[in-house]
């Protein structure tokens, strides 16, 4: 049972880090839409989760 939660757990956040990517991404990606437009209908808690983080603010390390 571990198992699956644990499958369950990575395959959310893999789904979590795409629809992140997605965001920032050209929106000729065929698959992407595709795969972004199941996870609207699938998961639609995780898509408003998403929508509502902050972009990342990306800085110069010196």
């Amino acid at each position: 049972m571990k198992h699956a939660t644990h499958n369950r757990d990575a395959d959310l956040q893999a789904e979590h880090d795409f629809l992140l990517r997605w965001r920032r991404t050209s929106s000729r990606d065929t698959a992407g839409m595709l795969r972004a437009s199941l996870l609207r209908r699938t998961n639609p808690d995780l898509v408003k989760k998403v929508e509502m983080e902050k972009e990342p603010v990306l800085t110069s390390v010196d």
